[in-house]
């Protein structure tokens, strides 16, 4: 298929304006959404329970681990 007349050249789009700001400690889709966490949820725990909690599991995959090797 042959033209007979030939391509116009792409059309540059004007530039956009730049973006407003987000302001600090806020994203632009939760503006006004969000609500303090309560006091007593920073206390719920004490720090060594969630290190037991995580130590527990390591020592059993790592247990796990070595009975099946021992196992094959």
């Amino acid at each position: 298929m042959a033209l007979d007349r030939p391509l116009a050249a792409p059309e540059r789009p004007a530039p956009a304006p730049p973006p407003t700001e987000t302001p600090e400690c806020e994203a632009s889709t939760c503006a006004g959404i969000s609500t303090p966490e309560a006091t007593e949820l920073h206390t719920a725990w004490p720090g060594w329970v969630p290190l037991l909690v995580i130590a527990v599991l390591v020592v059993c995959c790592v247990g796990f681990a070595v009975g099946r090797i021992g196992g094959w």
